[in-house]
């Protein structure tokens, strides 16, 4: 026993002492030095060289001790023969491990050089096919030899160029040192552009501008510049503003960074971050015991297009719409944008300014006179008048002196109304008629903040869609560099190349629409608010916590969230609806209004008609023939004078015995539009608590929606990029891509949605119950809220299920 117990102590002594020696051995990093080739100085040098050197720190810092010796860094002078002095250097110097090689005549160089005695990452060539660099299946094939091989982009920025400005001939400005180290390029540019009915012009450029200006003129139509890195300080910018000043057209191959500095476009996005990770992974690979002849060169570069509208502007130049719904826009034009709006704001505006709503206060207000007119029969009717009367001599003369030949006569009336049951029974009727137009005015004030509303929530959708669709779009383009790649490779053929290009079309024709439906949204909500139709805005975002929306009340929501609570909560919803609905107000005062015409029917058979009438009148004077009274023969006889003034006082009492059965036909009319109300009135009641309902459930279901749809949006997102990568290593084909990009759009614009949707809802539910958050008190929100929570109690229900 105890040599076998011997022998188990020596095993575990010598287990320990391997593994303390291989974690000893593991915890010593491997140092790997990398040097590196730069064609010469430039400005970005630092930016790309710090990007990269990051990049490559943080995949393999963790296995590896990566050293960037200054003394290792080299800056060229921009000559064939100092790059290639420099690439030999480092090749021969024992203390680099790996070299980059940062330029694309560098880059050029060193893949013409055979078979290397050390890992060489050449990540700047330009068109591999173009330049005759070696090429195995989409590997370099040469020992120790990887590159980046960028897409030739002249064809697709030309045609991206034309369509921005039409141009017949082009000047393209070339680094001096790469088109003399390419001279294949002269060639393959002049073949490319023929093609397209374009005239090239190829000016070679040293360190200055100095050589191409006699040859930029007015009459140049445009000027394509690939990437002049070898020019000095300060030439770049002086370039720019010639260009400018002569109002010449400009399009950069190398991106977004020249376009910022003030050249007009460009199809190419910030392609370094790319190239550094890029880089960064060969490392890792190479690192890892890959040979790098076996490592993929293809890359695809994608497509951004970029305009600066302040140089398009100096130029002369307006981009036309098909290029500007999907390019990302530098010194747009500022345009004066004072007004903000954002959901109350809208909201509010809407109730103060909707012509619809004006239209209908003003009718109001004219109803509201009925009610005054109405009320004007009880009161006294005082008429006062003057009488003129003119009449023939003869008729006069043998009037006896009644019928003097003229005569002026003023008089005064007063009638005063004691008793009428119409007269009664329409001042009341008037006045709930009233009531009832004040309701309908508050019913259209709810649905035109409605409107309104929603209005806004789709101009928020329309530009969230948009952006999506463009976000589809630069997807698209990226994939059409994908499969040039995989053609140039031999894992597809040209079909799928014209197959993205068909994409790219529809994608951008999604994009015009987009953008077309957004205007219209706008269009839309400045009708609803009385503004000039296309009159700009800017919008606020509107969220479940917008305060203008009765859901940011803490715990609201809570009601949604179990059966039992959401069920309780849809019946005190409903009993609140029914109790202020301005819909079952206004019936209701039409209601009473014929309740009371139906009332006055009734009383029309026994009550009469009392007024009292008095008149008073005077005559002012008379003349002319009979204006002396009566004249006898004898002038023995007279007869007696009335005194110029008269007057009378009467009461007036009508009943009407017979019309014929109209009494008896107008209380059968009033009997059956009151029960023709009623009906009305139960209808409208039982709609409103559909409504209501309806609302609710699916409030409750587009709610759960918003979760669920970005889940689904996320989900899709990573199944995107799955089917990418599968897609670029040659692994799936085009239309497993198609399928993976078309539900990641319908995902993203399905999330999009669910949120807005949710809002239309809620505002929905807000319009069922008859009132909105917004125009309602503290005090009164309040109070809602605890009679909320008093109902909740008094059926023992807790909200949430808490």
């Amino acid at each position: 026993m105890s040599a076998v117990l011997s022998r188990v102590v020596a095993t575990r002594l010598l287990l320990t002492t391997l593994l303390v020696t291989a974690s000893s051995v593991f915890a010593q990093k491997q140092a790997v030095r990398i040097g590196v080739v730069v064609d010469g100085p430039w400005e970005g040098n630092d930016r790309i060289l710090s990007m990269t050197r990051d990049e490559i720190l943080a995949l393999t810092g963790n296995e590896f001790d990566i050293q960037f010796p200054p003394d290792q860094v080299i800056y060229s002078d921009w000559t064939v023969s100092g790059i290639n002095a420099s690439i030999e250097r480092m090749l021969s110097d024992p203390d680099v491990d790996l070299i980059l090689t940062f330029g694309v005549i560098a880059s050029g160089l060193v893949c013409r050089g055979g078979d290397l005695p050390k890992p060489v990452i050449a990540p700047f060539v330009v068109d591999a096919e173009l330049q005759g660099l070696p090429n195995q299946d989409g590997r370099s094939g040469v020992r120790n030899l990887t590159y980046l091989s960028l897409p030739a982009r002249v064809l697709s920025d030309i045609r991206l160029f034309r369509e921005i400005v039409h141009f017949d001939k082009v000047t393209l400005l070339v680094n001096r040192q790469v088109w003399e180290s390419i001279p294949t390029l002269t060639k393959r540019l002049s073949r490319v552009l023929a093609a397209m009915q374009v005239e090239p012009e190829l000016l070679p450029v040293a360190r200055t501008i100095d050589s191409i200006l006699p040859k930029l003129t007015e009459k140049t139509e445009a000027v394509y510049i690939v990437p002049l890195m070898q020019l000095k300080d300060g030439e770049f910018d002086r370039l720019i503003q010639i260009l400018i000043d002569k109002k010449i057209p400009s399009f950069s191959l190398l991106g977004i960074q020249e376009v910022e500095r003030g050249i007009m476009a460009t199809g190419s996005p910030d392609i370094f971050p790319k190239i550094a990770r890029r880089i960064a992974l060969n490392v890792q690979r190479i690192l890892l015991g890959d040979e790098p002849s076996e490592i993929p060169t293809a890359f695809a570069v994608g497509e951004q297009v970029t305009i600066n509208m302040g140089t398009a502007r100096g130029v002369g130049v307006s981009p036309p719409f098909s290029v500007l719904t999907e390019a990302v826009l530098i010194n747009e034009e500022p345009r004066e944008i004072e007004r903000q709006v954002n959901l109350s704001g809208v909201m509010r505006e809407a109730v103060d300014k909707n012509l619809d709503l004006v239209g209908e206060r003003n009718g109001v207000a004219a109803g509201a006179m009925n009610v005054n007119i109405a009320r004007s029969a009880f009161l006294p009717q005082v008429d006062i008048g003057t009488t003129g009367l003119f009449i023939d001599q003869d008729r006069a003369a043998a009037s006896f002196g009644t019928q003097p030949q003229r005569t002026w006569r003023a008089s005064l009336g007063l009638n005063q109304l004691l008793y009428s049951e119409k007269v009664w029974a329409n001042h009341t009727i008037q006045k709930h008629i009233q009531r009832s137009r004040v309701q309908q005015l508050q019913q259209l004030r709810l649905d035109i903040t409605q409107e309104a509303a929603t209005s806004y929530l789709n101009v928020l959708r329309a530009k969230t869609f948009a952006k999506v669709q463009k976000a589809n779009l630069r997807r698209t383009r990226s994939h059409l560099e994908l499969a040039k790649v995989r053609e140039s490779i031999g894992y597809s053929g040209a079909a799928e190349v014209f197959r993205w290009q068909s994409q790219i079309a529809n994608d951008r024709k999604a994009v015009i629409e987009s953008v077309a439906r957004r205007n219209v949204t706008e269009i839309a909500l400045n009708r609803l608010l009385h503004r000039p139709a296309e009159e700009p805005f800017e919008t606020a975002d509107a969220g479940l916590n917008d305060p203008s929306l009765g859901a940011s009340r803490p715990g609201l929501l809570d009601y949604f969230d179990d059966p039992v609570s959401f069920d309780t909560f849809r019946d005190f919803m409903t009993e609140d609806a029914l109790t202020k609905s301005p819909e079952l107000k206004a019936l209701d005062a039409l209601v009473a209004a014929k309740q009371r015409e139906y009332q006055s029917t009734n009383n029309a058979f026994w009550t009469p008609e009392l007024a009292l009438q008095v008149e008073w009148s005077r005559l002012l004077t008379e003349s002319g023939a009979g204006a002396e009274g009566a004249d006898f023969p004898g002038g023995g006889l007279s007869l007696p004078q009335a005194n110029d003034t008269n007057w009378s006082l009467g009461l007036q009492a009508t009943y009407p015995i017979f019309e014929g059965g109209r009494r008896f036909a107008q209380r059968n009319r009033a009997s059956r539009e009151l029960h023709q109300l009623s009906t009305r009135r139960e209808s409208v009641a039982e709609r409103i608590e559909q409504r209501v309902r309806s609302a609710l459930h699916i409030a409750g279901a587009s709610r759960v929606g918003i979760q669920l749809s970005n889940a689904a949006a996320a989900a899709a997102m990573k199944n995107l990029d799955l089917v990418i990568d599968g897609y670029s290593r040659g692994v799936l084909d085009i239309l497993d891509l198609l399928d993976a990009q078309n539900a990641a759009l319908n995902a993203e614009l399905a999330a999009a949605n669910a949120v807005y949707d949710f809002l239309v809802d809620l505002i929905e539910v807000e319009r069922a119950i008859g009132g909105f958050y917004l125009f309602v008190s503290r005090s009164e929100r309040e109070d809602w809220f605890n009679r909320l929570q008093e109902y909740f109690s008094a059926a023992g229900v807790s909200p949430g299920g808490r």
